[in-house]
């Protein structure tokens, strides 16, 4: 099975990587009003745009059905 990893880029930004191909990036922010993290998952080529996550343990699976659904490379994955 295809890994999903994460290259590090910034001291809140990575690169995603499937399979060690890029395939998008990845941000943390902290919610100004709760003070919690979450994730905005950002894909290349795919005119849907930013997908937030408010749960970093459900970050790869995410990343895996955005994949799966992507407008112009989902037969990829």
């Amino acid at each position: 099975m295809p890994r999903i990893t994460f290259q590090k880029t910034g001291e809140d930004e990575a690169t995603i990587r499937y399979d060690d191909e890029a395939v998008g990036d990845l941000y943390r922010h902290e919610d100004p009003i709760t003070g919690k993290p979450f994730y905005l998952i950002l894909l290349s080529e795919d005119w849907r745009g930013w997908l937030r996550c408010n749960d970093r343990s459900k970050v790869h699976d995410q990343i895996r059905l955005r994949l799966a659904s992507h407008p112009t490379l989902g037969w990829k994955y």
